[in-house]
């Protein structure tokens, strides 16, 4: 039961790290971070019975508030992106305004009238 224990441990260690990893934006190392979570966690509750798990029902406990805190810092991370995304959309949107209105022509527009020079 000790091993299992500080098996959650290191799982809680891991997802602490995870956590900053979200906060600093470093998604990749944030997913690695995550399957290593994942697995050990696996391995942790397994095979147990349900009076094993009441031995370990305070450390399940602050796994789920620690993967409550990971879910709540994605979704705010992929909240800024989106209105990244979108901000950029609607500036590229405006500038090729701006170019179309200054004259300039796609290449396939050029490329589509004759040259009657040659």
């Amino acid at each position: 039961m000790t091993a299992r224990s500080l098996m959650l441990d290191k799982a809680l260690s891991i997802g602490r790290r995870e956590l900053g990893c979200l906060s600093e934006g470093d998604v990749f190392a944030a997913e690695k971070l995550a399957h290593d979570r994942e697995r050990i966690l696996d391995e942790a509750i397994g095979d147990l019975s349900r009076e094993s798990l009441q031995v370990l029902a305070d450390k399940l406990v602050e796994m789920k508030s620690l993967h409550d805190e990971i879910t709540d810092e994605a979704r705010r991370l992929r909240e800024t992106l989106r209105q990244d995304l979108t901000s950029m959309k609607r500036k590229n949107r405006r500038i090729a305004g701006y170019s179309y209105g200054a004259g300039n022509m796609p290449r396939l527009a050029k490329e589509r009238f004759l040259n009657k020079e040659s």
